[in-house]
């Protein structure tokens, strides 16, 4: 099962490089389960129960790629309600020196959680510091904030860049110099992605003296699953919890209602293909668990996800099913 929505709606071309990326590093992960290479270490990590971690002090940056399952981290404690949820062929780029809480949760289907991790040497950094000092405006990791970690969708560059990495690290003696390329290359492209991302949060914030609920729709649309919570996006949009609210409110809108409409319009649409089980609808729509999506979809829609798209597959194939009259001229 395919959990994410970049997964559900990609085209076919991502899918096959998602798949080509999956393969290559199973052959890699064949060949053994941690190794280390010029300014960089990898670590495939594999369980099939969930797992809490707690990590003092990261030693170094890393680079997090979920296979399968999902991968949250609590942001304000290990109590705490803030957090983000990685889930597969999304990155995670976390970098050194902070606390992290953490959770690693199989997927309901496959059983198993499954990340491929890449630990950074502090000299990738000073690379990216000399040859892009305009892009690398602090210190840390490029241009990444140092005080969080970071969410990345798995665009085609990024998916590309992790295949050229595995290859290489699968040729027999491929030389330091080239994996050294390949990983700057990876972080490069990364920290691309990463500027694109904030440039599209301030153009919702842009859009927020306009029409408060585009704002917050435009912002929710481009990750549906992650854990959205009112202050996290008034943080993107630049302006206050009560601020979002008080605007929201003027249009006669929750920040609540916003989310569950965007989230309701991407439901609505992957189970009109017919292509999608609940359970994976569910996921991509910031759900864990596919029957209280079940509830709130039938709330507000009066049908089951089920019942939902099995009517309109039924009218596609009445839709097909009519034979076109001929022309008897």
């Amino acid at each position: 099962m395919k959990t994410h929505l970049t997964r559900l709606l990609e085209p076919t071309d991502q899918a096959q490089a998602w798949g080509a990326l999956r393969e290559a590093i199973s052959r890699l992960e064949r060949t053994s389960s941690a190794s280390g290479a010029g300014l960089a270490r990898w670590l495939g990590v594999f369980t099939r129960t969930r797992e809490r971690i707690t990590i003092q002090r990261l030693s170094r940056p890393l680079v997090v790629l979920i296979l399968d399952g999902a991968k949250r981290i609590f942001l304000d404690g290990p109590d705490g309600n803030t957090r983000l949820v990685a889930r597969e062929g999304q990155i995670l780029l976390v970098p050194q020196g902070i606390p992290l809480e953490l959770v690693n949760e199989p997927d309901p289907e496959r059983g198993a959680y499954r990340s491929f991790t890449i630990e950074l040497l502090s000299e990738v950094d000073e690379r990216l510091q000399r040859r892009y000092p305009t892009l690398c405006v602090q210190r840390g990791l490029g241009g990444f904030e140092a005080d969080r970690p970071h969410l990345l969708r798995s665009a085609m560059p990024s998916i590309q860049a992790l295949i050229h990495l595995v290859n290489t690290l699968l040729l027999p003696g491929a030389h330091a110099l080239l994996i050294e390329h390949r990983l700057e290359d990876l972080i490069l492209t990364l920290l691309l992605q990463h500027r694109e991302q904030l440039d599209e949060a301030r153009a919702a914030s842009s859009t927020l003296a306009l029409d408060p609920t585009l704002a917050v729709r435009a912002l929710v649309r481009r990750d549906p699953a992650r854990p959205w919570a009112a202050p996290e996006v008034a943080r993107a949009l630049g302006v206050s919890d009560a601020t979002l609210r008080r605007r929201l409110g003027a249009k006669g809108v929750s920040f609540r209602a916003l989310l569950w409409k965007e989230r309701l319009d991407l439901a609505k649409a992957l189970l009109r293909s017919g292509r999608h089980g609940v359970l994976e609808v569910a996921t991509a729509c910031g759900y864990d668990s596919a029957s209280r999506f079940a509830e709130q979809f039938r709330r507000s829609e009066g049908v089951s996800p089920s019942e939902y798209r099995a009517r309109h597959r039924a009218s596609a194939n009445d839709c097909w099913s009519e034979e076109p009259e001929l022309d008897a001229r």
